[in-house]
Parts: structure tokens; sequence; C-alpha cells
């Protein structure tokens, strides 16, 4: 490979991003927060951000698919993610001033391990997609972990989406062609992204026309090598660990979260459930804030691990090449696009003769060599980045508004080089080139689906 070499400032910028994720691990989530949401966020002046509150009923009725789907889960769920926020489900609209409504829509999921974030920190993102892309972004500020966990958040993307599909009279919106919405997240968000997709698609409802993925966090169990390669000391910010944020003292957030940790640990030991899992879940305490170990196997938790990765519509995965969700991104994108060959891992795809969803979705990835996790998002000066974000909104256009939505394959600015996935490596310079078989080398990976390291920081 020849080298890696980003510009000065890139280099700056992540070692500030590693500061900022080792301050964060010695205090509490509520600090935690309030010091990422004081980061400073600059609307150009075309930009326009319109905040919206959602109807309850959305998030009624989107319960209501949640509760009759997830009834196999049950007994490894959280009861409380039934209660209804008294705040209200959120999110804010961010268009182009003066712009001509061409009708497309991206639904944007934020990142942020599911625990912190906002659509106002991505406010420079969403304004960079809907400038683009020529749309309007809704950027939905679903509920965060560990006061509100697994389905919580999937409950809140859902919700926006029934909106989108179907507002309110009064608002004077129009239904939205769901051949005209882009599902976009990064990280966390990404993966709430593909777990929104993949519950839509097998509840029977009209599917989105793409997915914009950055760095989805898909694996929760972090089961891939890459995650633990000490390289990625250097290239990535994210730390190599199983947990995700220290609670520090206690505060009325962790003291809430431990004991509903212990309720649901009770009721786990009395229930015994058979839900799908490996027997390393259980060889570790819990190390996740959004769910328990013996739901980390869940699909609208753990996409990557999804029966089948079929049948859903074309996606759009970029990730860096020297970030810690590299293999997981790359499984991922083989699994979609080749479910009958990509049968991993064995305890999740028993069934997978019996899944009426085995045809091969279109995908498209894209490595960033040397990237580090999010860069479009952390670094968006950078020359990448902004070649990244241009890819995207091609895709986001190409996808969109079309009589028929074309197959990758079919597709000018994404014509797929092998069957049904188009593997490319984009370094530095944002020159274009084939992936490296190298890259490829997790897809003969044993333990995928498996915890592999317990390293706990909270």
């Amino acid at each position: 490979m020849s080298q890696i070499s980003f510009s000065p400032q890139y280099y700056e910028a992540l070692e500030q991003l590693k500061k900022n994720i080792e301050a964060f691990k010695d205090i509490t989530i509520e600090e935690a927060r309030k010091q990422y949401g004081l980061i400073p966020i600059s609307t150009p002046n075309d930009c326009i951000v319109e905040e919206t509150k959602l109807d309850e009923k959305y998030v009624i009725k989107s319960k209501e698919y949640l509760v009759d789907r997830l009834k196999i889960y049950e007994d490894v769920i959280d009861e409380k993610w039934q209660d209804l926020d008294n705040d209200g489900l959120s999110g804010e609209w961010i268009k182009i001033k003066d712009r001509k409504d061409t009708g497309r829509v991206v639904l944007f999921m934020f990142g942020g391990g599911y625990y912190m974030g906002s659509p106002k920190v991505c406010r420079n993102m969403t304004y960079e997609i809907a400038k683009n892309a020529e749309c309007s972004v809704f950027a939905i500020n679903y509920r965060l972990a560990p006061e509100n966990q697994f389905p919580v958040a999937l409950c809140d993307a859902l919700a926006a989406y029934l909106y989108l599909t179907d507002p309110p009279l009064e608002t004077g919106l129009k239904p939205i062609d769901p051949k005209q919405i882009i599902f976009a997240g990064s990280s966390a968000g990404g993966g709430l992204a593909v777990a929104t997709t993949l519950f839509i698609r097998d509840v029977g409802l009209p599917l989105p026309s793409g997915l914009v993925l950055w760095s989805p966090w898909v694996d929760l169990m972090n089961s891939m090598p890459s995650y633990w390669k000490p390289e990625m000391d250097k290239t990535d910010f994210l730390i190599g660990a199983l947990g995700i944020s220290k609670l520090g003292p206690p505060t009325s957030i962790s003291i809430e979260y431990f004991k509903r940790v212990k309720i649901l640990s009770e009721k786990i030991k009395q229930k015994k459930p058979k839900v799908v899992g490996h027997p390393s879940f259980n060889k570790v305490p819990r190390f996740n804030l959004y769910c328990a170990n013996e739901a980390l196997a869940i699909p609208y938790v753990s996409p990557m691990l999804a029966e089948s990765l079929g049948n859903l519509p074309p996606i759009l995965c970029q990730v860096g090449g020297g970030e810690r969700f590299l293999d997981s991104n790359i499984l991922f994108s083989f699994r979609a696009s080749d479910p009958s060959k990509y049968q991993l891992p064995k305890y999740a795809t028993l069934n997978f003769a019996n899944s009426p969803f085995k045809k091969p979705t279109n995908v498209t990835l894209e490595v960033y060599e040397g990237a580090c996790h999010c860069f479009q998002e952390k670094i968006p000066y950078e020359k990448i980045s902004k070649f990244s974000i241009k890819r995207s909104c091609d895709f986001i256009k190409d996808h969109t508004l079309n009589e028929s939505i074309p197959d990758a394959s079919e597709n000018k600015s994404f014509q797929g080089i092998q069957k049904n996935i188009n593997t490319i490596a984009i370094n530095p310079n944002c020159d274009i080139k084939e992936l490296d078989e190298k890259f490829l080398e997790c897809l003969n990976w044993e333990n995928i689906g498996v915890v592999q390291r317990y390293i706990l920081l909270y």
C-alpha cells in the first residue's frame, strides 16, 4: 500500500479527538453530554433550521409495531422502554434557503454510542447533505441510553419514518413517498439506520429508497479483529474496550441505570429465555449501556448478525481504513450483498433456509485508506471528508426521485465491479482504486459475534 499521508491539520484534529475521548472516561455521562453539547456549531446564512415536535400518535403507532415484533425477545429487554417520554419526540428540519423543493428527504440519525449526541451537534454535516444532495434533511432527536435502553431509539426512528410518510394534516406537509426517502447515519446512528430498515422490511412496511452509512456500529459485541488491533491506537480515536463510558460518581442517571440492570438481570435468571446468542455473552458482566448482554445478537441491536441482510434497499457504506469498525463494516457489506454465501455467525443463521429475505442487496463499500472513525463529521475540512460527502450526496440523488430505483450495477456513478457489491479504496488524495485483498481477510474470521475480550470502563 502506498504511504498514507493526510494534512497536518488532520493529525492535529485526530490527537485532539483522542484527548477528548480519554477525558470522557473520567467524567459522568451528564458531564460528557454537557461538554459534547458545547461543541461550537455555526449555522450558515442560507441554512434554515426548523425544530419540530412529533405528535405522540407516531410513537404510539411505532410502539404497536415493536411490541408485536419484539415479543420473542421480551425476556431480555427492560420493560421500562414502553414508558412514554413526557417531553415528546422531537427533531429538526434542515433546508437550504431559496432552494426549490426537490421532494427528496434524508432521515438522519446521529452518532454517539447511543448515550450522547444530538441533531444540533451534527448540524454542520446535515447542512452539507441538504446543500449538496439538494434535499431536505430531517434529523431525529431519538432518546438516549441508559435512561432509554433498547428498543427506545428504534421506536423513535420508526416513529420519525411514520411521520414522514404520513404527516399531520394541520402541518401542511405532504406525505413523502418512501422512494424519495434515504436513511442516513453515522456510527451508532448508522447502526440505527440499518436496524430501522431491517425492522421495516420484517414487518412489511414500504422500504426507503436507500441507505447512506458512515462507519456504522453494526456489531455491539465489537467481535471483529480490527477493533482490537493495537495499531488502531495510532489511526483511530475510539478506545479498544468493550465499555462505552465511565459512569463515574453516583448520579440520578447511574443510580437508576444500575437499578434497572439488577431488575432485568433477575428477570433473565428467572425466565431463562431461549434467545439467539453465544455462550461468551454470559462470561462477562454487562458492558453496554444500550442493552443486556443477552440481547446483543438481536438483529435490531447488532444488524451485522441478522439472519439475512437481503432484500434491503441499495446501501452506500463508507468506512475508514484506520478505524476499529473497519472489519465489521466490511463483513456487513458482504453479508448484505450475498446472503446465501455469508451465513455468519452460524448461531444466528441456523434458520436461514426459511428466511423470505434471500435476494442480494446492492452495496457500494468505500474504504478510505488510513482514515479514522467518522472522519467526515469529525474532520470535515479534510480533502477526503469533502470527497466522501460528495460521493454520499451523489448516491442520494441517484437513488431518489426516479421512476424506478436503479440497481447499483446499472448506476453510472456507482457501477459494480463484482456481482452485487462494488468495493473500492480511496486514498487521502481521493484517488479511487481496487480494494486490496488484505482488507477481505476478515471474512474468514472464525469468532464473528463472539465477545472477544473484557476491558470494562465503567
